[in-house]
């Protein structure tokens, strides 16, 4: 019986660290620039890169924010195959992914519905949906332009309706 107990015990905290192992498992090396929203819980974390990992808190979610190169996004592994999708017909130089995990739960979150709209250095719009890619909402975008873009990502789940910005200095 007290095998029983430590074997169950022993197995609690190997979930507790693999949950938690699982949103960090995404850190492909993206970056960014500081968020601009205004909501609470509001942080930069730095991938194992050394690029910074965006994240805020809303509503019990926290919803991390990345970019990337397309090219270094299609080399990671599993990405052999795997295409970017897009509402914009121009080419896609960049990765924009979103992961989303319950604070309370650590769970992650991967039946959402997230939609993102991006505005460029000059002031133009693009728009669309994030696609669940295995451990985050990915989607491919034009960064073609050199300068901050502003990034408004909206999370529909839960019961809920999330928006928070971030930013993407494009250099």
């Amino acid at each position: 019986m007290g095998k029983r107990i430590i074997s169950v015990l022993l197995s609690g905290l190997l979930v507790a660290f693999y949950s938690g192992a699982a949103l960090a498992q995404h850190s492909h090396g993206h970056g960014g620039s500081s968020p601009s929203a205004p909501i609470k819980g509001s942080s930069k974390e730095m991938s194992p890169g050394g690029k910074a990992v965006q994240s805020i808190i809303a509503e019990g979610w926290k919803i991390g924010f990345e970019v990337m190169s397309m090219e270094a996004h299609m080399a990671m592994p599993g990405m052999k195959g795997h295409s970017q999708q897009s509402a914009s017909s121009s080419p896609q130089s960049h990765s924009l992914m979103v992961t989303i995990q319950d604070t309370g739960s650590k769970e992650i979150i991967s039946d959402a519905k997230v939609t993102y709209s991006i505005l460029t250095p000059s002031g133009k719009n693009e728009a669309g949906k994030l696609e669940w890619s295995g451990d985050h909402y990915g989607a491919g975008f034009n960064a073609a332009e050199k300068g901050q873009y502003q990034v408004q990502v909206k999370v529909e789940g839960g019961g809920m309706d999330r928006k928070v910005k971030f930013t993407y200095d494009a250099k």
